[in-house]
């Protein structure tokens, strides 16, 4: 059995502070930048900042790739396989060689996946990443950490919105543990994750770079061009503009951004529709621990100050009529020329105190909006009340779909009904 290419001493797999760094070189050498991941607690934001990292000119940041995962489960069969028979190798070696390997494997990936994407940087932003930071950093002590925070009371707001028909995998440990209430189980989930996070980028702060939800939303240029300077990379004035009008690869994450024409400020806050009454005595003096350290306020002023959020006035009557005549057909005659393959009849029927059907011809180049019940090609079903939650930016259509708020027929491509979405939204 040929030794390996690789200057091999004795560490552990899985122990970063022992990896003889030197074993790594020719293998990072072979990539001009290092990469990059996004590690949050998941709904803090991590798919709208993949999107907006994805449009920078020299940056691909696909979907989940669950990295850590993938690292541990390689290393575990080059271990099993060609590993152990480097015989001329001890074991702490042979664990060595395994992690080489491993990232070797992964490199021809990824460097793969840049060149065809004409690009020069990789990031991955499973959230799961967070089980195997040690793992990470032992296959890429190289790698460029982006720390994405979110204020606790929001992400349980979205986790809870997002768990009233299914879990995520990563939330049914927490619910197991909190039966008794799904306010307690979101909670704790954010309390663990966002301290481990927090722990890392301790140890690793000259390769950690933070950022919060809040920012990114509110103020997106000020926030994300130290980002890229971080990464070594020069920001791109036009980049927000693009965000969602580039393709982006498919996958897991947050369904509703790949639905979205803009970057929501209306989800700051919303934290405050979560019963202060609900949180457990047991988390409120570490929740606002780590609060503090992120410099968000703590759980008091959170519900006392500026967050409460003003309810829609009921006098201003919600006019569907006004919606499709004016707001969806501006749309489409402002952005028409973005989905030029978005075709076909579209009929949406809308229930409620002023029932209607609207018929949407994206048959020709101009496209048509129209009343009345006639002949399509799919078919859409949805309330009065849907309609203006999404018009006025509480609800998304990605969510009501999940849920089966809105029925279709007809409708069998994901990419047009997604298209369709964002042309009158935007």
């Amino acid at each position: 059995m040929k030794a390996s290419i690789y200057k091999i001493t004795g560490c552990s797999a899985i122990d970063s502070e022992n990896i003889n760094y030197q074993s790594m070189e020719k293998i990072m050498n072979k990539t001009s930048h290092a990469p990059v991941f996004i590690l949050s607690c998941e709904r803090s934001g991590s798919t709208m900042l993949r999107y907006i990292i994805d449009t920078h000119s020299k940056v691909a940041c696909p979907s989940h790739l669950y990295m850590g995962s993938l690292c541990d489960s390689l290393n575990r069969a080059v271990m099993g396989t060609i590993a152990q028979n480097q015989v001329e190798l001890d074991e702490v070696a042979k664990k060595q060689f395994a992690v080489s390997e491993t990232r070797k494997i992964i490199d021809n990936i990824m460097n793969n996946y840049i060149e065809i994407k004409n690009k020069q940087v990789w990031c991955e932003k499973t959230p799961m990443n967070l089980e195997y930071l040690s793992i990470l950093d032992t296959h890429f002590p190289d790698a460029k950490y982006i720390c994405l925070y979110r204020n606790c009371m929001d992400v349980v707001h979205s986790s809870i919105n997002l768990s009233k028909y299914r879990f995520l995998t990563e939330h049914i440990p927490y619910v197991h543990r909190n039966p008794e209430s799904i306010i307690a189980a979101m909670l704790e989930n954010w309390l663990e994750k966002t301290d481990r996070l927090l722990d890392f980028e301790s140890t690793h702060q000259e390769r950690c770079f933070r950022v919060k939800y809040e920012s990114i939303a509110m103020q997106p240029e000020e926030t994300l061009a130290p980002l890229f300077r971080f990464l070594g990379l020069e920001w791109e004035k036009d980049l927000m503009e693009r965000v969602f009008e580039v393709s982006h690869d498919k996958g897991e994450g947050d369904g509703r951004a790949a639905l979205s024409s803009r970057i929501r400020q209306d989800s700051v806050g919303k934290g405050i529709e979560v019963p202060r009454a609900g949180i457990p005595k047991k988390f409120i003096t570490e929740i606002d621990s780590l609060l503090c350290k992120l410099g968000y306020p703590c759980l008091d002023d959170y519900y006392s100050n500026n967050f409460i959020r003003n309810e829609t006035n009921k006098d201003d009557l919600f006019n569907v009529s006004d919606v499709f005549e004016n707001r969806f057909m501006n749309a489409i005659k402002k952005n028409r020329s973005r989905y030029p393959a978005l075709k076909g009849i579209w009929k949406i029927i809308v229930k409620g105190d002023e029932d209607g059907v609207w018929l949407i011809d994206l048959s020709n180049e101009d496209g048509l909006i129209k009343e009345g019940d006639f002949r399509a090609d799919s078919t859409l079903r949805l309330s009065a009340a849907l309609l203006a939650d999404m018009v006025n930016g509480t609800r998304d259509a990605i969510e009501a779909f999940s849920h089966g708020e809105i029925e279709m027929d007809g409708v069998d491509n994901e990419v047009s009904l997604m298209n369709l979405g964002r042309l009158l939204f935007s």
